[in-house]
């Protein structure tokens, strides 16, 4: 048994060694934003989310954002008086591209706009944020 365990793992270093093993691709990051809407403010809060998507979408065809409503259990939220919530989520390859890909949307004039009115029916000072691997 023991000469079948070191016949395995002298091969396997061989093979990494002249370079034949590849290094499997690591599933991307998701980063998520939780945030309370203002109440009565649901619908107009959902139309913003959905143009801030529409133009990254448009603007920056590989970026992958999204955004959705509902309820979701946070820190903030407190199950006698749930609250409407917005999850924005972003999937990037690692948190150095999340960065470069925030400091280009933070550069760009409409997303800003776009941003600005969103602060006025999200409150952000309640956002959770969250960060993972994606599923395979």
């Amino acid at each position: 048994m023991r000469t079948v365990i070191a016949a395995v793992a002298l091969a396997c270093a061989a093979a990494t060694a002249q370079g034949e093993a590849a290094r499997q691709d690591e599933r991307p990051w998701v980063f998520q934003r939780v945030c309370n809407i203002v109440p009565g403010q649901e619908a107009a809060a959902a139309a913003l989310a959905r143009e801030m998507v529409a133009l990254v979408e448009r603007k920056y065809p590989g970026a992958e954002m999204s955004a959705r409503t509902g309820r979701w259990m946070t820190g903030f939220q407190n199950i006698e008086r749930p609250v409407d919530q917005i999850l924005f989520s972003e999937r990037h390859p690692d948190a150095d591209m999340r960065r470069i890909f925030n400091e280009i949307l933070m550069g760009d004039d409409e997303f800003r706009a776009l941003q600005q009115k969103t602060a006025g029916v999200v409150d952000f000072g309640r956002c959770t944020e969250n960060r993972f691997r994606a599923r395979p």
